[in-house]
């Protein structure tokens, strides 16, 4: 045994396994212990001991010698201090780090899932961080995506209910060779599908922070309830939406949640009257889940015409309205398939002729962060006039998934929508953490009561990068996919644009021009088709279908990425052109051009 300060001593203990055991006792007795293995020798020491057995050995030299200091703190840890010398000048710098013991204890019916080696977690908890980071620094240097290989779907489908836990390190190795190689990709720079967010690395360290807390945020005396409200002002003063406790708004998982919520708000202001749906086929297809769940039938559902610009055909809209019945009016801050914005001000000024009938919803799941940008903003004019707006936050603001919003014009009414008669185990006190007076609760704007806080994301993300850098990244987007269309339009002989670019999304596709097939448009269909996998399944990059009015099939690109350069635009067309070519001196075209429709 070696002695340490206030009569503790320490002893080092080989054991079977390899692994070195550190012992510290006091008057004779143990008190605490902890197991270090190769991985926790080489991170506790930064990699200046990589084995064991040299830890071992370093140990030893500084306990024989007088240059170190080992000592025992208060919370009874080892901390460790050594000077490293080097150079011809003799520099010296103070290597030290600290390990920490776990307590040894007879209590052995008593159990927590709390570790019995907290040095062990931190350590693991290290390993993890520094994989996460490296993980989204090299995203440029893996595929978009890689198909899922069957034996990666068999190993977890097949995986057994664990009745017997197992190490965190075996079961976070499984998470880093099964998961993170087979993610859909949408933090890579070249992923231009659907409407998927980016994330970035401060929205990842804040859902730690989130997942540490584990706050259970219905409301409630708690920090986290303060920092949503701030959100949600931020929110309504960024889209120009009154910002005071005249106006309300609540944060969900999605604008599907926003939007059922919206609904919901409409149907109980106009009471038992029969409440009309009023959009276009362009309109997000959560305004039809939403309906359904509610009851609203679908032939309360009128679909308008939509003008030259894919926009909600105004006249046509003023003459479908039922002037006998109420209506929902669904206004798109940005379509889903092709980014069309809607006369939001014509809309309002709809409405606003008849307000106790009509209610004006905008459904700005992609454009409505884009008032982050002085230069996209007059394109949402009319916006800050809704009676609703259901927006996502996990899109182009790239906080992390999931996290959408919903603001609602009448505060009281949003909350008469929601709000429950208290039960007894959820009644309010005259003090504690639910007080009765001067507390919000969310759980009276919303679906749930069980929910966790997706405010520390939000609000570390707006802080963190700021509204201005938000609104460039926003514009710079956009040019990108303007500089795409006009990269289409100059491969006029091999792609063809299908709909004016008016956002950040392009729809295009490959032409091929053969004479002798039936049917031009379904053989490009089917062409495309197959060039939009081909593409996908080689990692080259991610865009997706849509259909451009009843049958022309187009390969859909959605930027929202914050990690797309201007140069991955030049290389993505000359890489599809390069597997349209070896498309077309296949056999498979030939089958293409003859086979029926699809």
């Amino acid at each position: 045994m070696y002695p340490l300060n206030d009569k503790y001593y320490l002893q080092l203990v080989r054991d079977s396994s390899e692994c070195l055991n550190i012992e510290l006792h006091h008057h004779g007795i143990l008190i605490r212990i902890v197991s270090l293995n190769n991985d926790h020798c080489s991170t506790l020491t930064h990699r200046l001991c990589e084995t064991v057995d040299e830890f071992n050995v370093l140990i030893i030299d500084l306990l024989e010698t007088s240059i170190s200091n080992i000592r025992v703190t208060v919370d009874e840890n080892l901390e460790i201090s050594f000077p490293v010398r080097f150079g011809s000048r003799n520099y010296e710098k103070l290597w030290s780090f600290i390990i920490e013991l776990r307590l040894e204890t007879n209590t052995a019916d008593e159990i927590s899932l709390d570790p019995s080696d907290w040095n062990d977690l931190r350590l693991l908890g290290h390993k993890i961080m520094d994989n996460m980071i490296d993980y989204m620094r090299d995203v440029r240097l893996r595929p978009t995506w890689r198909p899922l290989p069957l034996t990666i779907k068999e190993t977890i489908l097949n995986g057994d209910l664990p009745l017997q836990g197992q190490s965190p390190w075996q079961v976070y190795d499984e998470v880093f060779t099964m998961i993170l190689p087979y993610v859909i990709g949408n933090i890579h720079p070249l992923f231009w599908g659907h409407v998927y967010g980016t994330g970035s690395t401060i929205g990842a360290l804040a859902e730690f922070i989130t997942g540490t807390m584990n706050t259970m945020s219905w409301g409630g005396q708690q920090a986290s309830i303060y920092l949503e409200r701030k959100v949600l002002s931020w929110l309504k003063q960024l889209i120009g939406f009154p910002n005071d406790e005249t106006s309300s708004g609540i944060l969900v998982s999605g604008t599907s949640v926003a939007t059922i919520i919206a609904l919901a708000v409409a149907r109980k202001k106009f009471h038992e009257r029969t409440m009309i749906i009023y959009c276009t086929k362009d309109a997000h297809s959560c305004i039809i889940r939403a309906a359904n769940l509610l009851g609203i039938n679908k032939e309360n559902i009128v679909y308008v015409s939509t003008n030259e610009q894919r926009q909600i055909d105004l006249q046509a809209l003023e003459a479908c309205i039922d002037p006998n019945t109420c209506g929902f009016i669904v206004g798109s801050a940005g379509t889903v398939g092709t980014g069309a914005i809607d006369d939001l001000q014509g809309l309002a000024d709809i409405c606003a002729r008849r307000p106790n009938d009509l209610w004006f919803h905008v459904d700005g799941a992609i454009g409505a962060v884009a008032c982050c940008s002085r230069r996209l903003r007059p394109l949402f004019t009319g916006l800050e006039r809704a009676d609703s707006i259901a927006f996502d936050l996990h899109k182009w603001l790239s906080v992390p998934y999931e996290c959408g919003c919903i603001l609602v014009r009448d505060g009281e009414l949003h909350r008469s929508t929601f709000v429950q008669p208290t039960v007894s185990y959820l009644t309010l006190m005259d003090g504690g953490i639910t007080p009765s007076e001067g507390e919000h609760f969310f759980s009276d704007y919303g679906l749930e009561l069980s929910r966790n806080t997706k405010a520390v994301k939000v609000w570390m993300t707006l802080k963190t990068y700021g509204i201005e850098r938000f609104g460039r990244i926003m514009e710079q987007n956009v040019d990108q996919a303007l500089y795409f269309a006009h990269l289409i339009e100059q491969h006029s002989n091999q792609f063809e644009l299908l709909a004016k670019v008016t956002l950040n999304i392009v729809c295009f596709r490959y032409i091929v021009r053969q004479s002798n097939t039936i049917d031009e448009n379904d053989m490009l269909n089917k062409f495309n088709k197959r060039l939009l996998t081909m593409i996908q399944e080689r990692g080259i990059a991610i865009v997706s279908p849509f259909v451009i009015g009843t049958n022309t099939f187009a390969l859909r690109m959605c930027i929202t990425n914050h990690r797309t350069r201007l140069t991955d635009m030049d290389k993505f067309i000359e890489q599809m052109i390069q597997v349209a070519r070896e498309l077309l001196s296949t056999d498979e075209f030939a089958i293409l051009k003859t086979i029926g429709s699809v």
